[in-house]
Order: C-alpha cells, then sequence, then structure tokens
C-alpha cells in the first residue's frame, strides 16, 4: 500500500509537473509574440527612454530579491514540514509497535492462565480420584483388621490377646517415628526440588521474554528491509522512466539546434540580399542626381526621372518582398526561439534530473550499505538468537538431568531405606532369637536328663495335640455352621426340660411319677440320639449331658437328678450365650450394611462436589471470555477514538463474579455435610468397635445365673443404641434428601440466570457490532468531507499574518520536537540499562545455578558412594545372616511342632483331671447325702497321693506350655507387623502423592496470582498509553491545521510562481549558477531526514540551524538579466538607426517614452493575457 501511494504521488507530481511547463511555454510564445510586435513597432529611443530602463532595471531587481527569498523560505518550510511528518510517522511507527509487543504479551499471559486453570482442574480431578482410592483402601484394611480380629479371638486367649495389643503399639510407635523421620527427610527434599523449580522458571521466563523482544526487533527489521527493497524497485523504474524521456528530449534537441542553423543561414543570405538592393539603390540614386546635373533637356529628365520611378518601384517591391521574407525568416526563427528556449528548461530540468539521479544513486548506495549492515546485525541477531536458544536448550537439558538424577537419588533413598529397615527387622529378630537361644540354654544348663526326656516326651504330646486342635478347630467351624439348625430342636428342648422340671418336683411327693420320669427320660434321650444322627456332628457337651441323663435312672437317687438337671440348665445358658453371639453378630452386619449405605451417599456427595467444580470452573472461563471481550472492545474503541460506555459489560462481569460466590458457598455448604456424614460414620464405627469389645471371645462352660442377667441387661442397653443410631441414620438421610432437593432447585435457579446473563451479552455484542458498523460509516463520510474541504481550501490567498503565525507554530513544534527527542534519549537510556540489568542478572543466575548443579552431582557422588558402603556392607550382613538363620529356623520349626504337640496333650490332661476331680466331688457329695439320709453305701477309696502327683505334673506342663505360646506370640507378632510395615509403606506412598499433589496447586496458584498482577500492571501500563495517546491526538490536530495552512500557502506561492515564470522578468531572472546551491541544499535537508528516520542516528540541532542559516542567506545573481538588457538595447538602437523618418520616430519615441515611464504590472500582463486566451 505505502509503494502504491508513493507511486500515484510520483505520478501526481509528473503530471502537475507537465501541466506547469505547457501553461509558462504557452504564456511565453505569447508574450514573446506581444514583445516582439511591439519591439519591432519601435524605432528609436531617447535619453530618456534610457534613464526610465535603469529605472525599471532596479525595481525588477528588488522585486526579484524579495520573491527569491520568498521561494527559499518556502521551500525551507516545506523540507521542515516533510521533516516533521517523517519524525512523527517514526514515532507512530514506535508506539504502534509497542501496542504489537503488549498485545502479544497479554495474550500469551491469557493462554498460560486458561493452561493453568486446565491443569488445576486435572489436578483437582486426581486428588478427588487419590482420595477416593485411599477411602477405600481403608475399608479394605478395616474388613481385614475386623476379620483379623475374629479369628485372633477364635484363636488366642485373653493373656495372649492383650500381650499381642502391647507389642503391635510399641510397633506402631516404633513405626510412627520412623514414618515422621521421612516425611521430614522427604518435605526437605521437596523444599530443594520447589526452589530449583522456582529458578528455572524464572530463568524460562527471562529467556522467553528476551526471545520475544528479539523476535520482535527482527519481524521490525525484516518489515523496513522490505520497505526500503519496495523503494528501491520504484526508484529503478522510475530512473528507467526518466532516462527514455531523456532521450526523447535529446533527439528533439538536436533536431530543433539544425532547424535553427538552416533559418540562421538563410537569414544571412536574405539580409545580404537586402544590403546589396540598397547599396544598388543608393548607386542608382547617385547616378540619377548626375545624370540630371548634367542633363538640361526636360524631356530626357522626365524619362530619366520616370526611369528611376520605375527603377526604384521595382527595386522597393523587391526590396518589399525580401523584407516581408525576413520578417517570415525572423518570425520563424522567433517561433523556434520558443522551443529553444523550452529546450534550454528541459537542459536544466534534464540536469536537474541528472543531479537528482545522482543523489538517488547515493541514495541506494546507502540504502544498500544499511541493507548489508543491517543483513549482518540480522545474522548477529539470529545467531544471538540460536545461541540463546541453544542456551535454554542446555539449561532445560541440564534441569532435566537433574531432576531425573534427583528422582533417581530419591528412588535409591527410598531403596536404601527399605533395605536398612529390612536389616533392621532382621537384625531385631535375630537379636531376639539369639536372646530366647540364650534363655533355653540356660534353662537346659540348670535342667537334667530326665527334664530332657520329661521335654521330649511333652513334644510328643504337643504334636498330638496340635493335630487334635487342628481337626477341632475343622469340627467347630461345621458346627458353627449348623448350629442354625440345631437351635429350633433346643427350643423345644428347653419347653420339654421346663415340664421335666415341673415333674421333678411332683415325684419328691409321689414316687410313682418317677416311672414315668425316666420313661419320658428315655423317650428324650431317644430323641437326642436321633438329633445327633441327623446332624453327625453334635458338640461334646450335648452327648455327656444324654450319658448323664442316661445314668440317672440307675442311680434312683433325687440328688443325681438334681445334679443332672443343672447340667442341662448350663448347656441351655451356653446354647442362650451362642444365640446372643449370633443375635450381636446379625448387629454388627446390619450396622455393616448402613455404614456401606453412608459410603454410598458419601461418594453421592462427593459426585455432586465434583460437579459443583466444574460449574466453578466453568464460570471462572466465561469471566475470562468476558474480560477479554471487555479488552478487545476497548481496544477497538480506542482505535476509533469514540468514547463507549462499558458499565453495562462490568455489571455482566459483576454479576458472573456474584454467581461464582453463590457457587462458592454452596460447594464449602456440601463439603461441611459431607464431613458431617464422615463424622457419623466414625461414630458408627467407633459403636461397632465397643460391641466386638463388649463380646467376651470365649466365655467359661459353667455361667451362673448372674452373668445371664448381665447378658440379658447388655443385650437391652445394646439393643438402645442400635435403635438411636438408626434413628439418627433416618434423620440423616432425611437431611441428605433435602439438601439434595434444595441444591437441585438452587442450580436450576443458577442455570435460568446464567441464561438470561449470556443472552443478554450476545444482544450487547450484536449492538456492538452495530455501533462499530456505524462509526465506520460515519469515518468515510468524515473522510470525504476532509477531502472535500481540502479541494476548497486550495482556492485561498495568500496573507502575511498567516506566515507569522506558522512561523511561531513552527517554533513550537521545534520545542515540542526537541522535548520528545529528549524524551526518546532518555527511553533508549532507559531500555539499555534495564537490558544490562537483566543481562546481569542473568548471568548471576547462571553462575548460581551452575553452582548448585556443581554441588547436586557432588552430593550425587557422595549418595552414590554410602549407597555403594551400604550395599556392601548388607550384602556381607545378608550372606552371614542368611545361612544362621535358615539353620535356627528349621530348629525352631522343628521345636514349634513339638511344643505345639505337647501343649495340645496337656490340655487334654488337664481336660480329663478337671473332669475327674468334678466327679470325685460328685461321689463326696452323694456319700454325705446318703450320710444324711442313713443310708449305709460302700465307702470309696482314693489314691490321694497319686491326684497330687497328677496335679504337680500338670502345673508343670502348664508352664512349658505357657513358655512355648510366648514364642509362637512372638512369632507371630514379627509376622504381623512385617504385614503392617507393607500397608504404612502404601499408604506412606499415597500420602506423599498427595502431598505432592497440594504442593503442585499452591505453586499453580502463586503463578496465577503472578499473572494477575502482571495484568493488573499491563493494564495500567494501557492506561498511561491512553492518557499519552490523548495528548498525541491534540498534536495531531494542531500539526493537521498546520499542514492544511502550509498547503494553501503553498498553493498560493506556487500561483504566484505561474505568474511570475510566465512574464519575461522571469523568464529573463531565470540562471545557472543558484541551481547548484538549491540542489546541494535539497541534498543536505535529503541527508538530514535519512538520519532522522534512523533511531540510532538522529540529527544535532546545530546542523538544523546551519541549513535553516543558509536558507536565508541564498540570494540570486542578475548577471544574465543585465545580460539581456543589454541585448535589448542593441536591438533598440539598430532599428533607430535604420528609420529616419522624424515623424514616424517622434510617434514612436512618444510611445517608448509613455512605455517606460510607466511600466506595466505583473497582474495586468496577466490580466491582459488571460483575456486573450
Amino acid at each position: 500500500m505505502a509503494c502504491e501511494g508513493h507511486r500515484n504521488s510520483s505520478e501526481c507530481r509528473l503530471s502537475t509537473d507537465s501541466q506547469q511547463f505547457n501553461q509558462s511555454s504557452k504564456m511565453t510564445c505569447l508574450l514573446r509574440s506581444l514583445d516582439s510586435g511591439f519591439h519591432t513597432a519601435c524605432s528609436d529611443a531617447s535619453d530618456c527612454s534610457l534613464m526610465s530602463m535603469e529605472e525599471r532595471e532596479g525595481s525588477l531587481a528588488l522585486a526579484l530579491h524579495d520573491v527569491h527569498k520568498l521561494h527559499s523560505e518556502l521551500e525551507r518550510l516545506n523540507k521542515s514540514e516533510q521533516w516533521y511528518k517523517q519524525e512523527l510517522r517514526h514515532q507512530k511507527l514506535a508506539r504502534l509497535t509497542d501496542l504489537k509487543g503488549i498485545y502479544t504479551r497479554e495474550s500469551k499471559y491469557l493462554q498460560e492462565n486458561h493452561k493453568l486453570q486446565q491443569e488445576c482442574v486435572r489436578l483437582y480431578d486426581k486428588c478427588h480420584a487419590l482420595e477416593t482410592e485411599l477411602e477405600n483402601d481403608h475399608l479394605k484394611d478395616s474388613r481385614r483388621k475386623v476379620k483379623f480380629e475374629t479369628n485372633k479371638d477364635l484363636d488366642s486367649k485373653g493373656k495372649s490377646h492383650n500381650f499381642e495389643i502391647d507389642q503391635q503399639r510399641i510397633v506402631i510407635k516404633d513405626q510412627e517415628h520412623l514414618i515422621n523421620v521421612l516425611r521430614k527427610q522427604k518435605q526437605g527434599l521437596l523444599d530443594d526440588l520447589r526452589l530449583l523449580s522456582e529458578d528455572k522458571d524464572a530463568k524460562v521466563l527471562e529467556l522467553q521474554r528476551l526471545l520475544v523482544g528479539m523476535e520482535t526487533d527482527s519481524s521490525n527489521i525484516a518489515n523496513k528491509c522490505k520497505i526500503y527493497a519496495e523503494a528501491q524497485e520504484q526508484l529503478q523504474f522510475n530512473l528507467q522512466q526518466q532516462s527514455d524521456e531523456l532521450l526523447e528530449f535529446k533527439e528533439q534537441n538536436t533536431n530543433l539546434r539544425r532547424n535553427f542553423e538552416d533559418l540562421k543561414y538563410q537569414l544571412k543570405m536574405q539580409k545580404d540580399l537586402v544590403k546589396s538592393k540598397e547599396q544598388k539603390m543608393g548607386e542608382l540614386q547617385q547616378n540619377f542626381r548626375m545624370n540630371m546635373e548634367h542633363e538640361l533637356d526636360v524631356n530626357e529628365i522626365h524619362k530619366l526621372s520616370i526611369s528611376w520611378h520605375e527603377q526604384i518601384k521595382a527595386k522597393t517591391s523587391e526590396i518589399i518582398e525580401l523584407k516581408s521574407k525576413v520578417n517570415e525568416l525572423e518570425e520563424e526563427i522567433n517561433a523556434l526561439t520558443d522551443p529553444q528556449m523550452q529546450n534550454e528548461e528541459q537542459q536544466r530540468t534534464i540536469e536537474e534530473i541528472s543531479h537528482s539521479l545522482q543523489t538517488c544513486l547515493c541514495e541506494l548506495n546507502n540504502l544498500k550499505d544499511t541493507e548489508v549492515i543491517k543483513d549482518q546485525q540480522l545474522q548477529d541477531m539470529q545467531t544471538n538468537a540460536e545461541r540463546l536458544k541453544a542456551e535454554k536448550e542446555e539449561t532445560h537439558e541440564k534441569l532435566s538431568r537433574a531432576q531425573h538424577e534427583v528422582a533417581k537419588l530419591n528412588a535409591e533413598l527410598r531403596c536404601s531405606r527399605d533395605k536398612y529397615d529390612i536389616v533392621e527387622k532382621l537384625c531385631e529378630r535375630t537379636r531376639f532369637e539369639l536372646q530366647l537361644l540364650e534363655l533355653e540354654q540356660n534353662k537346659l544348663k540348670f535342667r537334667s536328663a530326665q527334664d530332657q526326656e520329661d521335654i521330649l516326651v511333652l513334644r510328643d504330646k504337643l504334636k498330638l495335640y496340635v493335630e487334635q486342635t487342628l481337626q477341632l478347630s475343622e469340627r467347630i467351624i461345621t458346627l458353627e455352621q449348623q448350629l442354625e439348625v440345631v437351635l429350633t430342636e433346643n427350643s423345644l428342648l428347653k419347653g420339654r426340660h421346663n415340664d421335666i422340671r415341673k415333674e421333678f418336683k411332683e415325684e419328691s411327693q409321689n414316687e410313682h411319677r418317677t416311672e414315668n420320669l425316666l420313661h419320658y427320660l428315655s423317650d428324650t434321650h431317644e430323641k437326642l440320639q436321633n438329633c445327633v444322627k441327623r446332624n453327625e456332628t453334635l458338640p461334646l457337651e450335648v452327648l455327656q449331658s444324654s450319658q448323664n441323663l442316661y445314668k440317672v435312672p440307675r442311680r434312683n437317687s433325687g440328688e443325681s437328678h438334681k445334679l443332672n438337671f443343672e447340667k442341662l440348665v448350663n448347656e441351655n445358658e451356653n446354647l442362650r450365650r451362642k444365640l446372643f453371639e449370633i443375635t450381636i453378630k446379625t448387629k454388627e452386619f446390619e450396622l455393616k450394611e448402613e455404614i456401606k449405605e453412608k459410603l454410598l451417599k458419601c461418594k453421592d456427595f462427593e459426585e455432586i462436589l465434583i460437579k459443583h467444580r466444574g460449574d466453578i470452573n466453568k464460570l471462572r472461563t466465561q469471566l475470562l471470555i468476558s474480560d477479554s471481550r471487555i479488552y478487545k472492545i476497548q481496544r477497538t474503541v480506542n482505535e476509533l477514538g469514540t468514547s463507549f460506555d462499558l458499565n453495562i459489560l462490568e455489571m455482566d462481569r459483576t454479576q458472573l463474579k456474584r454467581a461464582l460466590q453463590i457457587e462458592i458457598q454452596l460447594k464449602t455448604e456440601i463439603e461441611e455435610q459431607l464431613t458431617s456424614e464422615r463424622n457419623s460414620i466414625e461414630e458408627l464405627q467407633e459403636s461397632l468397635k465397643m460391641l466386638s469389645e463388649h463380646r467376651s471371645p470365649k466365655q467359661s462352660k459353667a455361667v451362673q445365673t448372674d452373668t445371664m442377667i448381665v447378658n440379658e441387661s447388655n443385650e437391652i442397653n445394646e439393643n438402645n443404641e442400635v435403635n438411636e443410631l438408626r434413628e439418627k441414620v433416618l434423620k440423616l438421610e432425611l437431611k441428605f434428601g433435602r439438601l439434595v432437593e434444595g441444591d437441585a432447585q438452587k442450580r436450576e435457579g443458577r442455570i435460568q440466570v446464567l441464561n438470561k446473563l449470556m443472552n443478554l451479552q450476545d444482544v450487547k455484542m450484536s449492538n456492538i457490532q452495530q455501533n462499530q458498523k456505524d462509526w465506520e460509516e460515519v469515518l468515510a463520510s468524515l473522510q470525504t468531507a476532509q477531502i472535500m474541504e481540502e479541494h476548497t481550501k486550495h482556492e485561498l490567498e495568500l496573507k502575511s499574518m498567516e506566515l507569522e503565525h506558522l512561523n511561531e507554530v513552527f517554533a513550537q513544534q521545534n520545542e515540542e520536537l526537541r522535548k520528545l527527542e529528549d524524551f526518546a534519549a532518555a527511553l533508549e537510556y532507559k531500555r539499555q540499562q534495564e537490558n544490562k540489568t537483566l543481562k546481569e542478572a542473568f548471568q548471576q543466575e547462571i553462575s548460581v545455578m551452575q553452582q548448585q548443579i556443581n554441588d547436586c552431582q557432588h552430593e550425587t557422588e557422595r549418595q552414590r558412594e554410602l549407597n555403594a558402603t551400604l550395599t556392601a556392607f548388607n550384602e556381607r550382613l545378608r550372606s552371614s545372616l542368611s545361612e544362621d538363620y535358615s539353620i535356627e529356623l528349621n530348629d525352631y520349626k522343628n521345636e514349634i511342632f513339638t511344643l505345639k504337640v505337647q501343649i495340645s496333650k496337656t490340655i487334654e490332661e488337664k481336660q480329663d483331671l478337671s473332669e475327674r476331680f468334678k466327679e470325685v466331688e460328685l461321689e463326696l457329695k452323694q456319700l454325705k447325702d446318703a450320710k444324711r439320709h442313713a443310708l449305709i453305701m460302700p465307702e470309696m477309696e482314693y489314691d490321694y497321693e497319686s491326684l497330687d502327683n497328677a496335679r504337680e505334673m500338670a502345673v508343670d506342663k502348664s508352664g512349658v506350655s505357657e513358655d512355648h505360646l510366648r514364642i509362637l506370640t512372638k512369632v507371630l507378632e514379627s509376622e504381623y507387623e512385617r504385614k503392617m510395615q507393607r500397608y504404612d509403606h502404601h499408604i506412606h506412598s499415597l500420602l506423599s502423592n498427595v502431598k505432592s499433589l497440594k504442593h503442585s496447586l499452591k505453586i499453580q496458584e502463586q503463578e496465577a496470582i503472578f499473572l494477575k498482577f502482571e495484568q493488573s500492571r499491563t493494564a495500567e501500563e494501557l492506561c498511561e498509553m491512553q492518557k499519552n495517546q490523548h495528548t498525541l491526538d491534540e498534536m495531531r490536530l494542531k500539526y493537521e491545521q498546520s499542514q492544511q495552512t502550509i498547503k494553501e500557502l503553498k498553493v498560493a506561492l506556487e500561483w504566484e510562481r505561474k505568474k511570475f515564470e510566465s512574464s519575461d522578468i522571469g523568464k529573463s531572472v531565470l540562471f545557472e549558477e543558484p541551481v547548484h546551491e538549491v540542489a546541494n541544499l535539497i541534498d543536505d535537508y535529503k541527508k538530514l531526514i535519512q538520519q532522522s528516520a534512523a533511531s540510532s542516528k538522529r540529527p544535532k540541532t546545530s546542523t538544523v540551524l546551519d541549513l535553516i542559516a543558509r536558507s536565508n542567506q541564498y540570494v540570486p545573481s542578475l548577471h544574465k538579466l543585465e545580460a539581456n538588457f543589454e541585448e535589448l538595447r542593441r536591438d533598440l538602437k539598430q532599428l533607430l538607426s535604420l528609420h529616419n523618418n522624424q515623424h514616424y520616430m517622434s510617434n514612436v519615441t512618444a510611445v517608448n517614452v509613455d512605455s517606460l515611464n510607466v511600466p506595466p504590472s505583473l497582474m495586468d500582463e496577466l490580466k491582459a493575457v488571460s483575456h486573450e486566451l
């Protein structure tokens, strides 16, 4: 577009020059024709006419001097105007480039902010997934723990349970201590990584800024190169056109010169003929006079006079013809002089064009040199950019390597810590085993050989006991499965037992009923046997009770019936206890189901929270979009230069922000509800634990009636607690339903409000677009009006007061330009200082990074050495411990197996002894009762010594079994510790991942805050730029006003110049010497403009003042004008000498005097010429 405008302006200039040339040529032709006729009519001049001519020459010289002064001032004003225009253009371009850079930065910041928001949403989703996984893992762990506790309750006893709990607490405390230490170490490493990442991000940002600056500079340089290339092409095109025109002018000039020389030769010939004819006329007159003096006859005189008159007539006719020819030739010569003058003017124009061509070539050479320099600068900039990119990539690679090495080190540290933990566990286990071995060795030293034999026997018994315990455990499992079937039959048996009790009371009064009871008991016994056959695995206690009941009728005593009845009661109580345990289990199952339902509801709440988060993110994106729209609309409004109210869009933005706040409040409310639900779930879990703690693992077989009452009270309390818990759960469910309904209603209302807001925004955007189109139409109409006004203002006249005003305006503009130059120099100085500071800071940071990398490398090398030493030490320990450990494990396994067998045997023997002891006590009671009733019974002899020995043996065996049980519990504790450590490691890794994600979220939030701060700062800078733009617009208006006045003055001056050049005085004033001075001044002004265009080489004020002084001092010389007047005087003298007629001369002299005394003005001559035209 710029090239096309330049070409159009050059074509317009050429057309105007050609029109001016044609008009000047026509005016000169007319004036020359008038002057030639006037001068031919003149014959002689007197001394008065010569005096008037000198005065006229002096007045003309003064007028020409004034005109040249005005011309020089106009040229100076034109050049200063062009220079000011170029300065303003350069300033506008600089401001536009700055605005483009700011806009690109803002767009980049918006894109980065959008990316960060997307990453935040993704991280929130990840955190939610991790939380759900953690909750699932906790649930699984709790279930496993419950299962483990139930199995433990079934397998272990009360004392071992307490011991295991103490050991587990100790192990958990140690693990928590280790976890805290590891967390501290990990936090230190994370802080180091955070610092490294922050330093890396800062350096990457600085590098990106430098790259953006380099790219903008390269784009500006490329644009300038394009402009210069287009200007070069246009100059070459103009040069070719001008060269073609020059060749045509030269050919025309040669043809005109030849014609002119031919005409001059013909004139000379004709003049010679006229002179010869005049000489002949003079000779004829002399001959006629001589003849008239010698002859006296009248007739002859008359004849001579007639012949003389005839000859004179012939000669005069010839002379008249010759003069007419001479006049024609003179007219042709005069007609040829006009093209000769044109040729001279064309030669001058050719010289000027050649001079301008030389200047253009010089400028082209300068442009080529500048292009070469700029190419070199571009290459240097590209090399610097590539170097910076390479450095950036190297830094990225170094950082990635450092991060990879840090990750490797972390992994190695974890591995080393795990290995160290494993080694510590192995060491502790080996120490524990060594201590046990030492204790056993000390015990074995103090024992004798018989003790060793007893130990062997006990080991065999333990093996048998272990086998029996395994069988019993299998039977217990099957019996528990069949208890539900047996419970129904037991209820029937309870009713029958109650009937038997009643009958037993009646039997004390009536002995006849005994037989019926015996028959009834036998029937019950048979039924019990049938139940045993059906189930095939009834408990041993029921069989014993049936056997005891079967023995009762043989003894024929009421006391035995009571004892058997008490046994049956105990059995019923045992069954009731089992029923109570089953009911507790059912309650636990129901509570677990309720907990599951609560967990599902929590998951639903979390899904609702995720949806709310999505809505919040959508609202945030809408806010960002509205902010970008507002910013774009502000830019368009600023570009159009109109003031548009943006209060409506700001209200929309505030409404969106309020909607966001409402969504965030709802999110907090739902989170509070979630926390309350989780607390209720935790309370339910605690109640479950309390129920499990209330459950007694194993009760004694003989339970008294008081324990039954306590159990019933516990059942009632537990039922009450369960009912309360159910009521709480129902209340929570109702609350949850209400909250969900309220949330749905609020959501629908918010969605409707948001839809309305979006519709309002669309309507407003359409209105804004329509307003923009209207403004564009108004601008087009204004432009057309401005063009019309410019055309109308060309017809105004020149005024001296306006020139003075213009001088004042130009002085003010010079001062303002000086201020702007100072301001630009200050800005450049600030930019240079900022660049220097940035480079120094960048170098310092690079040095710091290198030091940190070196330190990290040293630390990694140290850690590698430590890891190598630790691995070697661990391998040695493993190799040494694995062998000993394998041997000792085999020994311990064998010993544990024997101890288990002995324990089982001792337990069986103990049970047998307890049964025997009970039987003995029963027999003693029977004897006492028999003595009371005076019944003589045979005395029973007991071997009390054998019983005491049996009791001592059982006590010794129980002590040995307790030692072995302690060993077994410790082994189980070690296995449990290993499992718990695995679970803790898994939980620790999950927690560390969650913490790292939270830490990354915090960092990204800080980055978002920093970006917002930069956005606010850019907005402030834009406000300042807008203020500066207002001042520039005011300056632009002043400049346009001054430019319009200058154009008007130019048009008036061009009109006066055309008038002056069309006159004879203007033609006579044309000279050759000042052209060179004007060309020199033009060259100097062009150089000054080129220097002002370059940002690095601004012109000095002294050079500008020197040029102004030279243009003011320039005064043209009038030597050629004097030469023209001398030629005119000579022509007048020749004409006056030719004509001798006094009357004719008197008339002519009067005309000459009048014409010379009162010279016509330039305006009169121009009016006369215009009338004739």
